[in-house]
């Protein structure tokens, strides 16, 4: 009788921790799906504005939604995706001294504070964002 009730508690706790190992993958598989979207969405919207010979660089990055993106690390992912694509890269000559910077921050201020890209020198922005 003992090993019976052990058996059934055994078949039940396995049972859970299934059904939560189910659900972090799944979870982490939505995250992930969300995370390629956002990616996908201002890579498409940047590419669309080189196409049109619209705007491009940092004004394009900005206006294409960069600051949609949630860490330093999709904005590395966006990059690197727009150069695999043929692109030149939007950073131009500022691409190393971009490599030590908080670029989630950096976009999140140039859209609070709606910085004209043509008008105000990233080293200037750069010491802003810092200082904010």
């Amino acid at each position: 009788m003992k090993e019976e009730i052990l058996i059934g508690l055994g078949g039940i706790i396995l049972s859970g921790l299934t059904y939560f190992a189910g659900v972090k993958r799944t979870e982490k598989k939505f995250l992930q799906t969300e995370r390629q979207a956002r990616i996908q969405s201002v890579l498409e919207k940047y590419r669309q504005f080189l196409k049109g010979n619209t705007t491009g660089g940092f004004d394009g990055l900005q206006k294409a939604g960069i600051a949609t993106l949630a860490s330093n690390d999709e904005i590395f992912e966006l990059i690197d995706l727009i150069v695999k694509h043929g692109e030149g890269h939007p950073f131009g000559r500022y691409a190393e001294m971009l490599e030590s910077e908080d670029l989630k921050k950096l976009f999140d201020y140039s859209v609070r504070n709606k910085v004209n890209f043509f008008r105000t020198p990233l080293e200037e922005l750069i010491e802003k964002y810092k200082a904010a």
